[in-house]
């Protein structure tokens, strides 16, 4: 049931919240003076020390604002806890923010928790939207695999011409890809090993090959050791390619 009060003693939410309020007079006739006892006063109660543990941490922290006779305390201050009380405003705040799945229920009632519901004509407004969306996103998929299937189409009718035309053959001697693959070609047989494994070069690697080429031709333009790994790293991946 929700109460109607405005604020309550620490212990009082303690109890309400473990729904206890049929033992209340046995619980607060010992609890006010001394709540350090609790446990042991009511070991069947477990929860009871708990919250009310969980609610002066809060105070101490100055997570749950509290006030002393009248007045409010900040983080820390000493006071006599017999005359602490938190508003029920605070408690709600409090308890939303920090436990918001173990809210109880003599401060909020069944309506709270469907607060954030959508309303119906909301929903079917939402619902609507939805549907259009969805009509919408089909037909751009259908357009999109119609347009697909005219592209591979496409692509099959140029494909059939190229090899109708010899287009496939190899590329001309002019060709970029042409000048790669001789590079390429050079660069795997100058630097690498015989089928007998007889090193063929006087140079270890491509980078003492490459040292060299930089060393003897430093004023030419174009010959620096960037371009030089560039254009033979792309060699080699083109004659890769080809065999």
């Amino acid at each position: 049931m929700l109460s109607l009060k405005t604020d309550y003693h620490p212990i009082e939410v303690a109890l309400l919240w473990c729904n206890l309020a049929e033992h209340a007079t046995e619980i607060l006739a010992v609890a006010f003076y001394s709540p350090d006892k609790l446990l042991g006063l009511f070991p069947q109660w477990p929860y009871l020390h708990a919250y009310t543990e969980r609610i002066y941490d809060a105070i101490a922290s100055g997570e749950l604002p509290a006030w002393y006779l009248g007045h409010l305390i900040g983080p820390g201050n000493d006071v006599d806890r017999a005359y602490l009380t938190v508003r029920c405003s605070d408690l709600r705040r409090w308890i939303i923010r920090f436990y918001p799945d173990d809210r109880p229920r003599f401060l909020f009632s069944t309506l709270d928790e469907h607060t954030q519901c959508v309303s119906l004509g909301a929903h079917l407004a939402q619902k609507s939207e939805l549907d259009v969306a969805l009509r919408e996103l089909n037909k751009l998929r259908r357009s999109h695999a119609e347009r697909t299937a005219e592209l591979e189409s496409k692509i099959g009718q140029l494909q059939a011409l190229l090899a109708r035309f010899g287009l496939s053959e190899p590329p001309p001697e002019d060709s970029t890809l042409f000048f790669y693959l001789i590079i390429g070609s050079i660069l795997a047989v100058t630097l690498g090993k015989s089928p007998d494994g007889v090193v063929q070069s006087i140079y270890k690697n491509q980078s003492g090959l490459i040292a060299e080429i930089t060393r003897r031709y430093a004023k030419i333009r174009g010959l620096s050791k960037t371009t030089l790994d560039r254009k033979f790293a792309e060699a080699r991946r083109c004659l890769e390619h080809e065999e």
